[in-house]
C-alpha cells in the first residue's frame, strides 16, 4: 500500500510541476490555485483497486512511449505508477441523457480520476483532473459544459476544433483552454491520445452535445488514414 500511494503522490506531483513552469493560459493558473489548498501528501491518497480495460492496456503504453522529452519526469512516474491507477470508461455518464456521445468515443475511451469528488486518488469538490486516454482515430464529438477545462496535452499530434474555428492540430506538450460554453471536439489520429484534463469549479454540471453535420465525414476520413 506505501509503494502504492508513494507512485500516486509522485505521479501527481510531477503534473503539478510542469504545469507550473506552464503558466500562460488562465486556466493553468485555475488548476493551480485548487491544487495548492489541496493536502496531497501520501496520507491524503484513497485506496482504490486497480484496474485498466484490458483492450487499452497496450495502448496506453503506447502512448507513454510518445510522450516528449519534455515531459520526460511525467513519462517516468506515469510508467512506474500506472499499475496502481484505477481507470474507467466515459460511458456517457457526464452527459445529459440521451446524449450521442457516439460510438467511436464510447467504446475508445478511458479515464483515471486523479483528483475529484468521486473514485479519485485525491478528494476534491471544486476541482477535476483526470488522465484521459483515447485509442486511435477516435472522434470526440462536440460539445459545450459550464466548467473552464484544460488540456494538458502529453501526446501529439491531435486535432481540436474550438468553436466554430478551423481544426487545428496540437503536439505533444501543449495546453488547450475550453473556456465556459464554448463547443470543443477532439480527433485522434494514428497515435493513441493521452492528456491531462481539469474541470475548475461546477463539476456537477453535465455536458452537452452539440450536433455538427459532418460527424460521419470525420470518423470515415480517420478510420481510413
Amino acid at each position: 500500500m506505501e509503494s502504492q500511494t508513494n507512485q500516486v503522490v509522485q505521479l501527481v506531483s510531477a503534473i503539478r510541476c510542469a504545469l507550473e513552469k506552464r503558466t500562460g493560459l488562465e486556466v493553468v493558473q485555475q488548476t493551480l490555485d485548487r491544487l495548492s489548498v489541496l493536502d496531497l501528501e501520501a496520507r491524503s491518497v484513497h485506496s482504490l483497486t486497480p484496474q485498466i480495460p484490458a483492450k487499452f492496456d497496450k495502448g496506453l503504453t503506447r502512448a507513454i512511449d510518445r510522450i516528449p522529452a519534455s515531459l520526460e519526469f511525467i513519462a517516468q512516474t506515469l510508467d512506474t505508477a500506472r499499475r496502481y491507477l484505477y481507470w474507467q470508461p466515459d460511458g456517457g455518464q457526464f452527459y445529459e441523457e440521451g446524449s450521442d456521445v457516439g460510438r467511436s468515443y464510447r467504446e475508445g475511451n478511458m479515464i483515471c480520476t486523479l483528483v475529484g469528488p468521486v473514485n479519485s486518488c485525491f478528494y476534491s469538490n471544486d476541482l477535476f483532473i483526470c488522465l484521459f486516454f483515447l485509442q486511435s482515430r477516435t472522434l470526440y464529438r462536440d460539445h459545450v459544459h459550464e466548467a473552464s477545462e484544460m488540456y494538458f496535452n502529453l501526446t501529439g499530434p491531435c486535432g481540436f476544433r474550438l468553436g466554430n474555428d478551423d481544426w487545428v492540430d496540437y503536439p505533444g506538450d501543449s495546453l488547450v483552454w475550453n473556456r465556459p460554453w464554448t463547443a470543443h471536439a477532439t480527433r485522434v489520429y494514428q497515435a493513441p491520445f493521452l492528456s491531462v484534463v481539469s474541470w475548475v469549479g461546477n463539476l456537477n454540471g453535465l455536458c452537452r452535445v452539440v450536433p455538427r453535420d459532418d460527424w460521419l465525414a470525420l470518423q470515415s476520413q480517420l478510420a481510413t488514414h
